[in-house]
């Protein structure tokens, strides 16, 4: 058995267009519903979507600890990758929700917070701040789980970041992460699992000596929102309920992430179904973009460039339009952004001139038939999919 604490939240995205409820709490809690024996939520609940959360419950086979709330929060996403905003917590926490269990996966939450007692613990803070034992919880082992700038540590690095004006990332450098590390391991408790997220699905473990790095896995597709809270339930499933070594259920757990983001897909799939799945390898070397289209293009062009140096890749050129190529085209191009106007007309010459790109992001109806013009390319409607797939390639 495993129990979850976690927040259920609406969340809606305009591309790709997505408007549900779910939240940390209730998707991890459906995620593990297909592996687990017995699975409890305990969370706090909109007055308002008791009913609707309860029947989504019952039909996945997931008991409830639900405290009604008066505060209906929704993340509104422009894309997987961008969250335009997140929702104020209420002018007073609630009060303090209880957990105790042999397995217990925790999350930071808006309204309030959890106080847990587990044998084995996964925290998830979602946050830089939350420290795991400041509410009196307790836990026989504890694994943490955060993405690179949320362990403690880390926020005097990114101000120094922002002040000095270099670009947002994806994930602190290598010796910022180190020190971070090093630094929680000197709390008076600290974790004995510390597993830090890439953000595109691979995983570094720290337990002992030396980190152990997962890879991600490769996917046809790259839905974001929500990928971290199956990865930590995947993991708390392995290493909580199975007793499996930390890196054996980090590993699953990153299988598991590249299974969802093809979907959105839940619940978590069993060891046996991902166990084909192919690692993708990390973009090493520069990247080239081009942009076929008007203005609007252009502009996404020049975002495009900013976020996949946030996702740790390094623009090299940026071309808008087939005149501005000349003969760098025989250099190779990795992404070739389509203004949704653009005609068959204007990608048959693009092939002419011998444009080849690796990945195609055309956010059209008739993107498929792109495929004639650029049979290698990896065609994508969707933005962050597009991303991913310029960031990571599987293994051959």
């Amino acid at each position: 058995m495993i129990s979850v604490a976690g927040g259920v939240y609406a969340e809606r995205c305009q591309y790709p267009a997505w408007n549900q409820i779910y939240g940390s709490g209730l998707r991890a809690a459906i995620a593990v519903s297909s592996v687990s024996s017995a699975v409890r939520l305990t969370a706090y609940v909109p007055r308002e979507w008791m009913a609707d959360v309860e029947s989504t419950l019952a039909s996945f086979g997931v008991s409830g600890d639900l405290r009604a709330s008066e505060h209906p929060m929704t993340f509104e996403y422009l894309h997987a990758f961008y969250r335009k905003t997140s929702p104020e917590p209420p002018p007073k926490p609630y009060p303090e929700l209880s957990v105790q269990d042999e397995v217990v996966l925790r999350f930071g939450m808006m309204e309030g917070d959890a106080h847990v007692t587990g044998d084995r613990v996964v925290y998830d803070p979602q946050s830089q701040n939350a420290s795991f034992y400041s509410n009196g919880s307790t836990a026989g082992s504890l694994a943490m789980i955060v993405g690179g700038w949320e362990l403690p540590g880390t926020a005097a690095a990114h101000a120094k970041r922002r002040s000095e004006g270099k670009p947002e990332s994806l994930m602190p450098d290598e010796g910022t992460l180190l020190n971070a590390i090093v630094a929680l391991r000197d709390l008076p408790q600290p974790p004995q699992i510390v597993l830090v997220k890439d953000g595109l699905g691979g995983l570094t473990v720290f337990q002992g000596d030396q980190p152990v790095k997962i890879p991600s896995y490769a996917a046809e597709s790259f839905f974001r929102i929500g990928s971290g809270d199956v990865t930590a339930v995947a993991f708390a499933h392995a290493w909580g309920e199975l007793h499996w070594d930390p890196v054996a259920a980090a590993d699953y757990a990153a299988r598991c992430t590249a299974h969802f983001v093809e979907g959105p897909r839940l619940p978590l799939p069993r060891a046996v179904e991902v166990s084909s799945r192919k690692p993708s390898t990390a973009r090493r070397g520069e990247i080239r973009i081009v942009g076929l289209g008007d203005f609007e293009q252009q502009t996404l062009v020049l975002m495009t460039r900013d976020w996949l140096s946030y996702l740790g890749g390094i623009v090299k050129h940026v071309t808008f339009g087939l005149d501005d190529l000349g003969s760098s085209i025989h250099e190779g191009v990795d992404l070739l952004l389509v203004g949704s106007r653009c005609t068959e007309w204007e990608l048959e010459g693009a092939a002419r001139v011998g444009l080849q790109p690796t990945v195609v992001f055309w956010p059209s109806s008739r993107a498929d038939s792109s495929r004639r013009h650029f049979p290698d390319a990896v065609v994508a409607r969707d933005y962050a999919t597009a991303l991913y797939h310029v960031m990571r390639s599987p293994e051959r």
